[in-house]
């Protein structure tokens, strides 16, 4: 198992590299000047002092190094050139939490729904529930979060004036963003946890403890649930990630002031020190929720780990 840790910390870290290193000379070589929105119409003097201080006066390469060596010193990753003392550490650290909220209340809803949902059709194969399910999953994947947004807008805060339009600060704003969220994902889950029960319906083990009298909730409860969940296991790592990057638009669309709101707003700013930093911090819990569900995954099933471990 230490080996098998090993190499799965090995590989994050090459990866992070690469992911660092690409994103460094992606965003430095992108058109646009990095301090046109903070400089304005200052003299130039002033705007080379400025340039003086973020560095952007020296070669990229030179830049890069310094970047990576505070990086991997201090942990640093840069001051923002448009909000002034304020690093990407400091945007990370007081806004995580709020990314945070809206995420996992969303993930906890798409997967209890989902599970649910997945588990019902499946045991109802060809009935009539099922192809109501099957058809709702289908037009949920297929219309994105941000309409979904839209609709929940107009309807329950614009029209019918049940919840605010957007905002942030008590349990009322959670409502409508946590919603928007969580449909995308509901289908996604209700869709291959229904493949995975059908899947291990069918195994040979199913059938044999239905032979031996095992009443059906018994056999769904402790052998078809347990295996039909490997699958929602790989699948919940990278939706713990995505809960501080996968709502960008969302948290626009709310006025929320989360990572996805100023990851967008140093995107359309140029804030190329803000965009480098939140992307590693992207990466990096990216990469450790896939290090967390490959070791997970290990200890739920021991032949998936004997078996990477062999390559």
């Amino acid at each position: 198992m230490v080996k098998f840790i090993g190499k799965r910390l090995a590989y994050a870290v090459l990866t992070l590299f690469l992911i660092t290193t690409a994103t460094f000379f992606l965003v430095a070589g992108a058109p646009g000047d990095p301090i046109a929105a903070k400089v304005g119409q200052m003299p130039e003097q002033a705007q080379q002092i400025i340039r003086q201080k973020y560095g952007l006066d020296q070669p990229v390469v030179k830049r890069y190094t310094t970047y990576m060596k505070n990086l991997l010193t201090t942990g640093d990753f840069g001051e923002s050139i448009i909000y002034t003392g304020q690093s990407a550490n400091d945007i990370i650290k007081n806004n995580t939490l709020v990314s945070a909220k809206i995420g996992l209340l969303g993930l906890l809803f798409q997967t209890t729904i989902g599970i649910c949902l997945g588990m019902v059709a499946a045991l109802n194969r060809g009935k009539p529930v099922d192809h109501v399910i099957r058809v709702l999953v289908v037009l949920a994947i297929c219309v994105p979060s941000f309409v979904f947004a839209s609709v929940l807008q107009y309807f329950l805060a614009f029209k019918w004036k049940l919840v605010p339009v957007f905002g942030w600060g008590q349990m009322k704003h959670y409502i409508l963003p946590v919603a928007a969220y969580a449909i995308g994902g509901i289908a996604s889950y209700t869709k291959y946890m229904r493949s995975s029960t059908l899947s291990v319906i069918g195994e040979d083990y199913i059938i044999t403890a239905k032979a031996k009298g095992c009443t059906k909730k018994r056999v769904v409860r402790k052998h078809v649930l347990r295996n039909a969940m490997l699958p929602i296991i790989t699948m919940i790592g990278p939706s713990l990630a995505g809960i501080f990057a996968g709502s960008f638009i969302l948290e626009r669309m709310f006025a929320i002031p989360g990572l996805g709101f100023y990851y967008v707003k140093a995107v359309s700013d140029n804030d190329y020190t803000m965009v480098i930093g939140l992307t590693i911090f992207f990466a990096i819990l990216f990469v450790g929720s896939l290090i967390a569900v490959d070791i997970l995954y290990g200890i739920v099933d021991p032949r998936i780990r004997v078996a990477k471990g062999k390559k």
